[in-house]
């Protein structure tokens, strides 16, 4: 059935319900584009993220198709409505609106894909609801063009993959201004803690086993940091390092983010919570020595530093590191179990008066899924899966081996997952023509 004929058929039905996540990246921040650029420098060694989606928090949304338009409408945290907005899916009008930027950018760079791709016409999409903080390191960008990719899809019974939705996704993302890596599109994956790696232009996902429950509270710091110059001061020594200060930042994203990652795999694992406290603490240690050299103007982050060292919060906590492209953005802490993460709460709204969010990562066997995967797994059927299980996210009230890799025990981008287990998702393909 050409799509088309799927676009009839879809004419007058319900329209699709969506659920998009954000994400919080636990380890191997930046190593994700790092990593990209073993396609043009094969010493740099492959990148590792640990990375989990949230579950209440997240895009709401409903999509049906339209005739000839991209028809948008949006809401914010807030509750304020946004649009509609309506461009042609004209390709090369979707893609002057993805490389000018702006809000609607992230959502017609995802659609000149889908319209160059597929045979597809329009679609009509109203995010009804948010409850993702917008621009603190949870990845709210790459949620929206995971959820357009999602919506097209869903619409036109593309049957795209989980990694089909993320490639989507990313695809889109870069043709906006963004120079987003590929871990921020991890959010298609819901409630479910996976490692990826980044191997050049391939990906891979494994799911991780967590052996013990993690009781987590991510906060906003109220205060500013600057992206795009610690990207542009970050990636500054790739491919090649031309100085003592960039080869540290290979170092970094390259020898020291394997070694750290594999740990925490494996304390993940076996529920071993003061060592994976530990290792966030020094993953923030070794961050703070290469990359605050690269780009002190950022880095140094004097009130993530500040927040982190805390006194009364140390006696709650296993650990604490930043979120996200690191700096005075966001602040994650591993807390010991539910009463620790209340007591944290308390003490950064009340001491701070910072905005916090528990993160609850469930105990996981290789065998579960999570309640997105099996509504992937049933796409034909269209109708929105309950998520019954997994990541609680909620406001508190106020392919190649790499050498660095054998160094430490990874003898190959597959191999992070034979450490502890892990399983390769079956999303493999991406449906891309």
């Amino acid at each position: 059935m050409c799509s088309s004929d799927r676009l009839n058929l879809n004419y007058g039905t319900a329209p699709v319900e969506l659920f998009v996540s954000g994400r919080v990246c636990l380890f191997g921040e930046h190593s994700d584009w790092a990593g990209g650029f073993r396609k043009t420098n094969s010493d740099i060694p492959c990148g590792h993220t640990i990375v989990v989606g949230t579950s209440s928090e997240g895009l709401y949304a409903k999509a049906r198709p339209h005739a000839s338009s991209l028809l948008l409408t949006s809401t914010t945290e807030d509750g304020e409505r946004m649009g509609p907005f309506e461009l042609s899916m004209k390709p090369s009008v979707l893609l002057a609106e993805a490389k000018k930027g702006g809000f609607w950018s992230y959502a017609a760079g995802v659609a000149y894909h889908m319209a160059v791709n597929f045979e597809v016409k329009g679609i009509e999409l109203d995010n009804y609801r948010t409850t993702l903080p917008m621009s603190k390191g949870l990845s709210s960008s790459a949620a929206m063009c995971v959820l357009m990719a999602r919506a097209f899809s869903m619409v036109y019974d593309l049957k795209l993959s989980i990694r089909g939705e993320m490639e989507y996704a990313y695809q889109g993302e870069i043709l906006t201004p963004s120079k987003c890596g590929r871990m921020d599109q991890a959010c298609a994956y819901g409630p479910r803690p996976v490692v990826l790696t980044y191997d050049g232009d391939q990906l891979e996902v494994e799911k991780l086993i967590v052996g013990e429950e993690l009781f987590m509270v991510v906060a906003d710091l109220n205060a500013a940091k600057d992206t795009v110059t610690i990207l542009r001061d970050l990636q500054a020594g790739y491919p090649y390092p031309a100085d003592e200060t960039q080869r540290g930042v290979h170092t970094l994203l390259g020898a020291v983010n394997v070694d750290i990652t594999t740990r925490s795999i494996a304390a993940i694992a076996a529920g071993d919570l003061p060592t994976l406290g530990g290792l966030m603490l020094e993953a923030q240690t070794e961050f703070d020595r290469y990359g605050g050299a690269a780009c002190p103007s950022q880095l140094v982050a004097p009130v993530l530093h500040k927040i982190l060292a805390h006194p009364p919060l140390l006696v709650h906590v296993w650990g604490g590191k930043g979120v996200g492209s690191q700096g005075d953005g966001t602040a994650q802490f591993l807390c010991k179990g539910a009463g620790g993460q209340s007591a944290v709460c308390g003490i950064l709204e009340k001491g701070f008066g910072l905005h916090c969010l528990r993160l609850n990562i469930p105990m996981s066997t290789i065998g579960e899924s999570t309640p997105e995967e099996v509504k992937q797994e049933g796409a034909a059927s269209r109708k929105q899966v309950p998520r019954e299980r997994g990541v609680s996210f909620t406001h508190s009230t106020a392919a190649s081996s790499c050498k660095a890799d054998r160094a430490v025990g990874l003898s190959s981008c597959a191999s992070v997952g034979s450490i502890v287990g892990t399983r390769r998702t079956s999303e493999e393909t991406g449906n891309i023509q």
